[in-house]
C-alpha cells in the first residue's frame, strides 16, 4: 500500500519500482525515465493514473477499463442485479 504525500499542496503517491520496471519505464540505471502521466478520477476516492504516448485516449477506450464493465455486464442478471445475490 502506498501513502498520500503532500507536495506543495498536491497530492503524490509513488509508482512501485517494480511496476516500473515491468512497463518498461526505468532507464538503463534503474531509474524511472521522463515519462508523462495522466491521473483521471473515476469516482470518490477512485483514481486511474496512464502513461501517456502521444495522444490520450478517452478512458472509456482504455482496454483495462472496458475489460472490467466486461466483466462487471456479464456478472449480473438481465435486471442489473449481481448473480448469485
Amino acid at each position: 500500500m502506498q501513502k498520500l504525500q503532500n507536495r506543495d499542496g498536491s497530492g503524490v503517491v509513488t509508482i512501485p519500482k517494480d511496476d516500473l520496471e515491468r512497463d518498461g519505464l526505468l532507464d538503463d540505471d534503474g531509474e524511472p525515465s521522463e515519462h508523462h502521466l495522466t491521473v483521471d478520477r473515476l469516482g470518490e476516492r477512485a483514481y486511474v493514473v496512464r502513461v501517456c504516448d502521444g495522444d490520450v485516449p478517452e478512458l472509456a477506450e482504455c482496454e483495462v477499463v472496458r475489460r472490467l464493465a466486461a466483466e462487471r455486464i456479464l456478472d449480473e442478471d438481465v435486471f442489473g442485479e449481481r448473480r448469485g445475490e
